[in-house]
């Protein structure tokens, strides 16, 4: 075990970095001197040696307990008004007297008190390095609304500011209701086929699912996330490297349902044309998505509609242009920076000085370039409104959108707000059994000190752009709002450590958008999960997932464990393998073949598998026939999976989501952890068409199956 240096970790520990972690196996791992120095660097620690750590805990200790606010504060509420507390810290016996206090409430008004620090109720004292301080609870004088409100004092030591979260305590549809028991399908969007779409789903595909769900029964399409990406030079297709957190994806517009489409003749001629039709027919035929090309395609309409807009502006469309802008300001400053992207076909880290810094002007690019930014947002803003407002027609409950835990480091977001990432740094996961060195996920980590400083105003804008139209958030690494490990450059994913966050005030902003936009939280608690995680989920009343992979155990008359109390329920994730690869063993190969399992290690996976397999059959009665293939295997495959989802369907979940290309036995993951560009990942597109759903007998008969017990 390497040597810790005592005065470094508690540096370390003081600055919210973990001394260490137990891994999967709940053997103690410390993190090293080397990456403490490294992470408090990116904390703006300038400590070099281990040695230092004393004079820095001293001068930060000191620091810190001069601010009489913390950056951000929280109130829990039970209803949609309550009273209100703000701790003050300040010196023991000094600063005592009268002060003014303002509260700036998040609708516009404001409330204006006096008070007297020797009115106040001490909560708690503390000593650090002899000085003696205590924190004083400022009570508002009145009941107040939920919201972000902004607190202002002045008194004998000071003026100081920060924001007051007043939050409800539980998100909205916390309360589990077994006879609202919901169930839905998922395919991730570039997947869906369609006769008429580019070769790509597109949002008109999403609409079309969510209809065929709702005729089923079901209330929710699942799908992954739709932010904008680099799908040129630089090309990042990935749905969890997204360009920002802040903008969709224009790459799933259909461009046929833009209204300017319809004055476009040259927009018009140019789809119409064989050519177009011709390279629309050859993308629509290939197995996997070929991003670029679709891209490329779609744009040449685009273009001609961003053309036609600016030379004949229909007066009512030019004025809806104009409210989005006055809703969405910062939609100009991200196509400025999407159209230097463009014009240096680079990174933003490489740009010339001044761009570099973020200084962008409408003269250095390509005015078409940047209106095709602008209005792409629009229109893709138009569609995503269309989906979720005819979903509620349609009888659906929504959208379940997905909101990724990180952004490229190319991204809109990491320039514009570089001050809230740790640059030098990466999120990832330490080592274990399946990744033997650690994962390092290449985006850079939100720090913590920062994300307050800016009264989480960042992350209540991601929120907001999903939560506007979704009826529930899946939360990529829930664990992420407790601590996140952190990679620092160079050192090595097996050499990093966890950083602490603040776990209380990022639930309450999740919990402030989930009310103001009725949309359920749902907490991706998979891998490794601290204690705190799932009963603070619980507290808050997020619901966790539940992974059928992960709970087969069959005994007395069950294959799965007991589902989760509300929880999401599937067979699987995006970043598994398929049912068919999983109980197949297939997957297995294939990691082999990554060199991410040793034949050994192989082996005794695919022997595990088997008396899985054997257990599972015994369980609902079925018959064992290890080899079998072609249409005897799956029907096998039928009655297991079958089995799983009717134990799903009569659990406690509250939602069950289907994945499509489960019910027609397809082997191919959306995506394989740990592989890059040596795997089509992001790529595959459904084996049918929308059209030809209701014509794949195996899936019908689940969705009539879960439907009847769902909805009876």
């Amino acid at each position: 075990m390497a040597y810790q240096h005592e005065g470094l970790c508690k540096l370390a520990d003081y600055c919210g970095i973990e001394k260490g972690y137990y891994d999967a196996g709940g053997k103690w791992v410390q993190s090293s001197n080397e990456a403490f120095i490294a992470i408090l660097n990116e904390l703006d620690i300038p400590i070099n040696q281990p040695d230092e750590s004393p004079h820095f805990l001293h001068s930060k200790s000191l620091v810190d307990c001069s601010k009489p606010l913390e950056p951000v504060s929280v109130s829990w509420f039970s209803t949609e008004q309550g009273y209100a507390e703000i701790p003050l810290l300040l010196p023991k016996d000094t600063f005592q007297g009268v002060c003014k206090a303002r509260l700036n409430l998040e609708n516009g008004t404001q409330i204006t008190w006096e008070f007297s620090t020797f009115e106040l109720i001490v909560s708690s004292t503390k000593s650090v390095f002899g000085n003696e301080f205590v924190t004083l609870q400022i009570e508002v004088p009145q009941k107040i609304p939920l919201g972000c409100h902004l607190f202002n004092i002045e008194g004998p030591f000071g003026n100081f500011q920060s924001a007051l979260l007043a939050a409800p305590k539980k998100a909205h549809g916390a309360t589990f209701d077994r006879h609202q028991r919901n169930w839905g399908v998922f395919l991730p969007l570039y997947a869906a086929k369609s006769d008429r779409n580019l070769g790509a789903g597109d949002f008109t595909d999403l609409e079309n699912l969510i209809e065929w769900t709702a005729k089923q029964g079901g209330k929710v399409v699942g799908t992954l996330p739709l932010l904008s990406a680099f799908l040129d030079e630089p090309c990042e297709i990935s749905p969890y490297s997204p360009a920002s957190r802040l903008f969709w994806n224009e790459f799933y517009l259909d461009v046929e349902r833009i209204a300017e489409f319809e004055y476009s003749p040259d927009a018009r001629k140019l789809f119409q044309s064989p050519e177009f039709q011709r390279e629309a027919k050859s993308l629509r035929d290939l197995d996997l998505v070929d991003y670029p090309r679709v891209m490329k395609l779609k744009r040449r309409i685009l273009e001609l509609l961003v053309l036609d807009f600016l030379q004949t502006a229909n007066p009512v469309r030019k004025a809806a242009l104009d409210a989005y802008i006055a809703k969405r300001p910062e939609v100009l400053d991200f196509a400025l920076f999407r159209a230097n992207v463009e014009k240096f076909k680079a990174s933003w880290h490489s740009w010339p000085s001044d761009l570099n810094a973020g200084a962008l002007n409408d003269n250095d690019v390509d005015p078409l370039v940047r209106h095709y930014h602008i209005l792409s947002q629009w229109w893709a803003e138009e569609q995503i409104t269309n989906v979720s407002e005819k979903a509620l027609q349609f009888g659906a409950k929504g959208l379940y959108l997905d909101l990724p835990l990180g952004v490229n480091a190319d991204s809109y977001d990491v320039f514009r707000h570089r001050e809230l990432f740790a640059m030098g740094a990466s999120g990832g996961a330490p080592p274990d059994s399946f990744f033997t060195l650690g994962q390092d996920w290449g985006f850079p980590p939100l720090r913590p000190d920062k994300l307050l400083d800016n009264k989480l105003t960042y992350l209540r804008s991601c929120l907001t752009h999903h939560m506007k139209h979704c009826s529930m958030l899946r939360v990529d690494h829930v664990m992420g709002l407790h601590r996140l490990y952190w990679v620092p450059k160079g050192l090595g994913a097996k050499n990093g450590a966890y950083v602490r966050y603040n776990s209380e005030a990022m639930y309450a902003v999740f919990n402030l958008e989930s009310h103001k936009h009725k949309a359920l939280i749902i907490g991706e608690d998979l891998g490794t999960v601290p204690p705190a995680v799932r009963p603070m989920m619980k507290n808050h009343g997020w619901h966790r997932l539940c992974v059928g992979q992960f709970e087969i155990n069959p005994t007395e008359g069950r294959v799965l464990n007991e589902t989760p109390e509300g929880a999401v329920a599937s067979i699987n994730t995006h970043d598994l393998p398929t049912f068919a690869s999983y109980w197949l063993g297939t997957d297995i190969a294939e990691r082999v073949e990554m060199g991410l399992l040793t034949e050994e290690e192989a082996q005794q996976e695919q022997n595990a598998r088997k008396i899985m397999r054997e257990a599972v059959l015994k369980e609902i009665g079925a018959e064992n026939h290890e080899g079998i293939t072609g249409l005897e295997q799956e029907k096998q495959m039928e009655t297991v999976l079958g089995s799983i989802f009717d134990e799903l369907t009569q659990s406690n979940a509250g939602t069950v989501l289907v994945n499509l290309e489960d019910t027609w036995f397809s082997r191919e993951p959306q995506n394989v952890p740990g592989t890059w560009k040596e795997k089509p990942n992001w790529k595959h597109k459904s084996r049918f068409k929308d059209a030809e759903l209701d014509g794949v007998a195996y899936l019908m008969k689940i969705v009539g199956k879960i439907n009847a017990a769902r909805n009876s």
